[in-house]
């Protein structure tokens, strides 16, 4: 009997272990999947702009295009589509309007001001019974330019024709994205550029104060002052806590820096990061630089992405302050 009860019990164990294995692996593969998603390339940030259009019968369709195909291209993994009240707000403050005219100068500055690496705009217009549509797909980081063109009837589904353009236009991004958006540099580059700028220089000390605010949660450390201060006492400059030190610094860094929550794709979140600084010479009284910047970034939580989305915009306005840094005189 106690043979037979202990080989009952090796057989409950064995029907155990089945059962308990298939979960083990599913949740193994989940979390290998989850790892796989979140060290995906990072999704491309796109805004859609009015479209231009010739004569007043496909104003309607100017109008309707470009948001149909945000909705559309807002379901493609890959892309980070821009809040059509973002590009509104853009487009009026550098007074492009519905225009639909949009130089490399122009691209720059909504991409600027949006956080877009892509923008997307083009033109309407009749050609005999039909209705063309041409989109140009624009790089904002590269300058190249990418064509797209659609054809329907003049009385056709201007959605059927958004869905056809939006998939062209995914195509194109999916085939020609490292063409439109510039590669992130490498840290040994970066940092070797500006060795060069500071080489043998008298380098100012700095203290830096740029206050930091998450439109979405309350915000802990400043990425911006950290990135800053990183990556400037890295090259030799002195850093200076104006809170904990009676010292004055040669050149006084301030400014503030804003992260906001874009969009969320799987296990991965998008969130837009602003950074304005104003370096000035307190011996002199005299403002070095002011500029601002802003960037994208996507990690695994709102928190995260906010906070790399301001250490890359904090980054790039370091790579153009340390110049001027350089070449003030403080004497």
């Amino acid at each position: 009997m106690k043979i037979r009860w202990s080989a009952l019990w090796i057989f409950v164990g064995v029907l155990g272990l089945l059962a308990v294995t298939p979960l083990s692996q599913a949740q193994t593969a989940s979390s290998h999947q989850a790892d796989e998603q979140s060290e995906q390339e990072a999704p491309i940030s796109v805004a859609v702009l009015p479209f231009a259009f010739s004569g007043e019968d496909f104003e309607d369709i100017a109008a309707e295009l470009p948001t149909l195909l945000t909705a559309m291209l807002s379901s493609q993994p890959s892309l980070l589509m821009v809040e059509r009240a973002e590009v509104d707000k853009a487009l009026s403050e550098i007074e492009l309007g519905a225009s639909g005219t949009v130089d490399p100068q122009s691209a720059a500055r909504v991409g600027f001001l949006t956080g877009a690496q892509v923008l997307v705009t083009g033109r309407a217009f009749p050609v005999q019974r039909e209705i063309v549509v041409v989109a140009k797909v624009i790089g904002v980081e590269t300058g190249r330019v990418y064509g797209d063109t659609i054809a329907f009837p003049a009385r056709g589904s201007i959605v059927e024709a958004a869905q056809e353009l939006a998939s062209k236009i995914g195509t194109a991004m999916a085939e020609r994205g490292p063409t439109l958006v510039a590669p992130e540099e490498e840290k040994e580059d970066f940092y070797t550029q500006l060795r060069k700028e500071v080489d043998g220089k008298d380098l100012p000390s700095v203290s830096i104060s740029i206050p930091e605010m998450n439109l979405d949660r309350q915000s802990i450390d400043p990425a911006a002052e950290t990135e800053i201060a990183f990556i400037l006492q890295q090259l030799g400059f002195e850093i200076i806590d104006p809170v904990a030190s009676n010292r004055s610094a040669d050149v006084e860094i301030t400014g503030e820096a804003l992260s906001q929550f874009g969009l969320r794709r799987g296990n991965l979140v998008s969130s837009r990061g602003r950074v304005e600084i104003k370096a000035t010479s307190r011996r002199a009284g005299k403002v070095l630089l002011i500029s601002r910047d802003v960037s994208v970034a996507v990690d695994i939580s709102p928190a995260m992405a906010g906070k790399a989305a301001i250490a890359k915009s904090a980054a790039k306005l370091t790579a153009s302050l340390v110049p001027v840094l350089v070449a003030a005189d403080f004497n």
